[in-house]
């Protein structure tokens, strides 16, 4: 049951701070809407701020481990398995642009702990990307090069491409990037 009641309580704080930002997220709702009062809360946590930041950590990191675990896990082919979740859009949501930059944009410049938990975050989702790439080359499917530079470019190339299509309401735009960035990637597959 105490399991239950953390699990509600991060996904329900997740989903309030990712819909109206932080400062927008109403602890009301949130309690509502994990249907949990706000005593059981305090069991939990200290605060409002102490639940945003442990519901993003978590939550963040799940979908990391969802994205990039199953491509590291794999024998060869990581470009194409890396490509292929890319381009896959069913998880993620256009309208609400990437939970990382909205928080960031938000909260990085008005909050230390915040600026820190995003950077720590940032910093793990290009790795996420290195580490793909260094698993590429080590099996001989991708010409050297600068993997750290390079998951960089990719990072950044997707966020643009989330934000280009949450600003325009036009997934199109997301997926004509994330095109171009696929032939990129792919230019350094060894023939």
């Amino acid at each position: 049951m105490e399991k239950n009641t953390r699990k509600n309580l991060i996904d329900s704080t997740f989903d309030e701070i990712y819909q109206k930002g932080y400062q927008g997220a109403s602890l009301t709702t949130i309690l509502k809407n994990a249907k949990v009062h706000k005593g059981s809360m305090y069991h939990f946590f200290e605060n409002k701020k102490e639940m945003a930041l442990v519901s993003i950590k978590e939550k963040i990191y799940e979908q990391f481990v969802q994205r990039y675990s199953s491509i590291i896990a794999l024998e060869s082919g990581y470009l194409e398995a890396f490509i292929k979740s890319i381009k896959d859009t069913t998880n993620r949501d256009f309208n609400k642009g990437c939970p990382i930059a909205n928080i960031v944009q938000e909260m990085s410049n008005i909050d230390e702990d915040f600026k820190v938990l995003m950077e720590e975050i940032y910093q793990t989702f290009r790795k996420n990307i290195k580490d793909i790439l260094d698993l590429a080359i080590k099996k001989d499917e991708m010409k050297e090069c600068d993997t750290t530079k390079l998951a960089l470019y990719i990072a950044s190339t997707i966020e643009g491409a989330i934000l280009s299509a949450k600003a325009s309401g036009n997934i199109q735009d997301y997926l004509d990037v994330i095109d171009i960035l696929s032939s990129y990637i792919i230019s350094f597959k060894k023939v």
